[in-house]
């Protein structure tokens, strides 16, 4: 079901020009303290976002704004001119629980001060004084206000300044990138959370922290960091339904999952709350173009450099691998001079591909050589792989919409390694050079990850593979079960097969069929599945309603053949009924922890899996499994 179009102000398929760009300088830090520095950083970086909500005003990014403080723009590109015409200052200084702030409307090119003012609020108002400033800014430039713009101002459930405080050191933590930092940075977020239940961005952040590991470097737990980003995000949305960040995390991740209309629906929804953010702008311009809409991610990526051409080199990755998807190589590379060519796993990869559609072998091959070695160190350490599963990944790991976009890119690979030669064509070379298309014929053919549908033990972890998605699992009881049924499909199976004589004999004559623990787990997936209902019939989805109905009624009907009256559990009988109970509880109980890491492979178990004295694994369609 396609999702209702959100009330946008911009039109998703172009980018509207501002009429006046506004710096918004460092807040001054009248305090002198390390926590006060922290706090003017951050007052400053929300004012940056709140003003980016308006079309008219195109306000630069915090790091091409200190450059102006700091005397001029000297190293931006000429391509990119970043001259303001309005620049905001202010100072924040505290005193006890209350804090000061002040700031001041300057015309850049006159120096004519156009408004000041100065607030003096409890900490927990903080919000409220950015709101303000926001508002009286953009009526001091006649920008074009209305209703909607107002009522979208932030406003964040906040009952502590604490929160606020450590949520900004706990977003410090999460610039450094890496996974030790990831872990700070989440302990303070609960923190936060802890003194504030409903602070948005407590969940905003644990959601930022695990979309970090999930969509980078931490393959093997690719599943469950993914499925924890998007809880969180959801959770931050619910409390702030006004923050593009958590729109466009929703939105990668329902690409990801290639729900292309729902990401869709969280980009358009990202830019029309913030259509002159320069960070967001930048970010979103990549899944733009994975998307297909070239034209607008083109606009997205120049609005961005625009209005910060002194980016963090972070986000030039962004921008040349978006670069690259519209053709346009040079540029490409042009802007990833800018970045460490490592900066996402797979843009040399993109690079390589680029220098090989403009007929540059070396650059191309040297790139090539790179893509491998940084795959082998952070995605796959310490381990042999398939020789395609570098190739298998970038196909995971780049969502595009459309199989074109995917193509391009592989095409641009082949004649990398074609420039490179593999072992076959290197062969073929001492008689002879082989032309282009030979050497292209040579490669293998891609084939997309995983490599094949995969439910099997590998050392002490499971490889569960479904649909395109991979996740890693300890060992459950109920998985050597599954695997069996998933490699016989259509057949029947007596529970007492599956349960084997162990099982069968384990539990004694006129124990219960449903003990306490058993019991509690049946009763947290029967509400979880109610819940569940209740939101497909919310969401008019009458097919989500109708699976969890089904897997509802057999639990219900489950208890009832192990309880007898008031609910008491009935004791167990001859040893197929003691096989029955204990066979159908570890299958269910596995398929319920597998949905919470893989929800696609979740799904597909439930719908396909029969469980009781006879067992049948029943798929939709037929469906090959590696077990």
């Amino acid at each position: 079901m396609t999702p209702p179009s959100p009330p946008t102000t911009v039109a998703p398929s172009e980018i509207r020009p501002y009429a006046k760009r506004i710096a918004v300088l460092p807040f001054e830090n009248l305090g002198g303290t390390p926590e006060d520095e922290r706090l003017a950083r951050g007052f400053r970086q929300d004012m940056i976002t709140e003003l980016a909500r308006f079309p008219a005003l195109g306000v630069l990014a915090a790091r091409s704004s200190e450059s102006i403080a700091a005397g001029g723009l000297a190293d931006a590109p000429a391509s990119a001119p970043a001259e303001s015409d309005y620049l905001v200052s202010g100072s924040v200084r505290r005193s006890g629980q209350v804090i000061r702030v002040g700031a001041q409307l300057v015309d850049a090119r006159t120096g004519q001060q156009l408004w000041a003012d100065r607030y003096d609020r409890p900490g927990e108002e903080v919000f409220s004084i950015q709101d303000e400033i926001t508002a009286r800014v953009a009526n001091a430039l006649n920008a074009r206000l209305d209703q909607q713009h107002l009522a979208v101002a932030r406003r964040r459930s906040i009952t502590a300044l604490a929160a606020y405080e450590i949520w900004l050191r706990g977003f410090e933590c999460l610039l450094q990138g890496n996974l030790a930092a990831d872990e700070e940075a989440r302990a303070m977020f609960q923190r936060a959370l802890e003194i504030d239940p409903q602070f948005a961005r407590g969940h905003a952040g644990l959601s930022l922290s695990y979309f970090n590991e999930w969509s980078c470097d931490f393959w093997s737990t690719w599943g469950e960091k993914e499925r924890l980003a998007f809880e969180h995000a959801r959770r931050a949305e619910a409390l702030d339904p006004h923050d593009q960040i958590m729109q466009v995390i929703l939105g990668r991740i329902e690409q990801y999952r290639r729900r292309h209309e729902l990401a869709q629906h969280h980009f358009q929804r990202a830019l029309a709350l913030a259509p002159n953010d320069a960070e967001t702008l930048i970010q979103l311009a990549l899944y733009v173009a994975y998307q297909g809409d070239h034209e607008l991610a083109v606009s997205m990526v120049e609005r961005g450099l625009d209005l910060n051409p002194l980016c963090p080199p972070w986000q030039y990755p962004y921008a040349a691998a978006t670069y690259f998807i519209v053709r346009d190589y040079e540029r490409c590379l042009r802007i990833g001079a800018r970045c460490s060519p490592t900066g996402f796993t797979d843009l040399p990869a993109y690079f390589a591909a680029a220098h090989a559609y403009l007929g540059q072998p070396e650059q191309a091959v040297a790139m090539l050589e790179l893509f491998d070695q940084t795959f082998a160190e952070r995605i796959a350490p310490g381990r042999s792989r398939d020789p395609l599963e570098p190739v298998a990944w970038l196909c995971h790991v780049n969502p595009f919409r459309h199989e074109e976009g995917l193509q391009h890119l592989l095409e641009g690979l082949r004649r990398a390694r074609a420039m490179r030669g593999d072992a076959a064509v290197a062969v073929r070379a001492t008689t002879g050079e082989p032309d282009a298309a030979e050497a292209a014929e040579a490669v293998p053919t891609v084939r997309p990850w995983p490599i094949a549908n995969m439910f099997r033990r590998e050392g002490a972890l499971w490889m569960l593979c479904y649909e395109k998605n991979a996740v890693q699992m300890p060992e459950l009881k109920g998985f050597c079960d599954i695997a069996h049924l998933l490699g016989h499909p259509g057949e029947e199976f007596h529970c007492m097969t599956l349960a084997g004589r162990e099982d069968a004999s384990g539990a004694a004559a006129g124990s219960e069929m449903l003990d306490e623990r058993a019991r509690r787990e049946y009763q947290a997936r029967i509400s979880e599945l109610r819940a569940e209902i209740e939101e497909a019939s919310d969401a008019n989805d009458p097919g989500r309603a109708a699976r969890a109905q089904a897997e509802l009624d057999a639990l219900v009907s489950e208890i009832g053949r192990a309880t007898g009256l008031g609910g008491r559990s009935r004791k167990l009988g001859d040893p197929a009924e003691r096989a029955r109970s204990a066979v159908t509880w570890r299958i269910r109980n596995a398929v319920k922890k597998i949905g919470a890491a893989h929800p696609t492979l979740g799904r597909h178990l439930a719908n396909s899996l029969q469980t009781g004295v006879f067992c049948r694994y029943s798929p939709e369609r037929p469906t090959d499994w590696e077990v």
